[in-house]
């Protein structure tokens, strides 16, 4: 990690040290104008892999702590050569299967779920040279589900012996998000940056349900409570990003 984060910096200083130069050699602007269109995706795996080639360890992991998922798409058009419109778009699914002996019993674990995130904002820059700083705000709309079944089966008769499924009940968050980063252009149009987040939102939570069963006797089904939250948080270094301007 500390490696990693050993690049970033480095990349920003040289982005200070290079920074007068705002056109390429071919008469390209290095910075975004107004009408310009761009998009945005999370590097983290990018920086993820450098972090592994450096040191060999392949548990290295980019900072995540931003209220928008991974691999969330930011879409952005320009009004004018220093603020954007922002439109944030990310849907999810996801399923796994696993299983294990538990005794004399194999366990079986199947995890499924949605994650969406949907928002508009507003974007403004500032600086003259290829190291720019921005920030904003987002409104976000967030939803999202899970459910976990366990089933175990006698290992030798293959036989059932019992089954738990967890269901999540369903998530709907609305909240705003203020976002303050920092991003160099090493390329025309073509920038690296890292982003803090925070976020203020209401987040409401459905009933969630688990059904049990053991053996050949019927299943029970037992509701679980409603649950709604109103606060601050998800502070932090939200993801290391490239971005690209057309």
């Amino acid at each position: 990690m500390k490696k990693l984060m050993f690049a970033a910096v480095a990349v920003f200083a040289f982005g200070i040290a290079n920074a007068q130069d705002l056109v390429s050699k071919k008469g390209e602007n290095y910075l975004p104008e107004a009408g310009d269109w761009a998009i945005s995706f999370n590097a983290d795996g990018i920086f993820e892999y450098i972090g592994n080639s450096f040191n060999g360890n392949t548990n290295n992991n980019a900072p995540n702590v931003n209220y928008i998922r991974n691999n969330s798409f930011v879409g952005k058009k320009f009004i004018t050569d220093k603020n954007a419109y922002r439109v944030i778009a990310n849907l999810g699914f996801g399923s796994s299967t696993n299983t294990a002996p538990v005794g004399t019993n194999t366990s079986e674990i199947k995890n499924t779920g949605f994650d969406l995130a949907a928002g508009l904002g507003k974007e403004w820059r500032k600086g003259t040279t290829r190291l720019q700083g921005f920030y904003g705000a987002d409104a976000l709309l967030t939803a999202n589900s899970s459910s976990t079944e366990t089933t175990d089966t006698d290992t030798t008769t293959g036989a059932f012996v019992s089954s738990v499924e967890s269901k999540s009940g369903l998530a709907l968050g609305l909240g705003v998000q203020g976002f303050l980063g920092a991003e160099y252009f090493i390329f025309p149009k073509f920038a690296i940056g890292a982003q803090y987040t925070y976020r203020v939102g209401f987040d409401l939570r459905g009933k969630s349900e688990t059904t049990t069963q053991f053996g050949t006797s019927p299943s029970t089904t037992t509701d679980g409570g409603k649950s709604s939250n109103f606060g601050l948080g998800n502070v932090g270094i939200a993801s290391m990003n490239l971005t690209l301007h057309f």
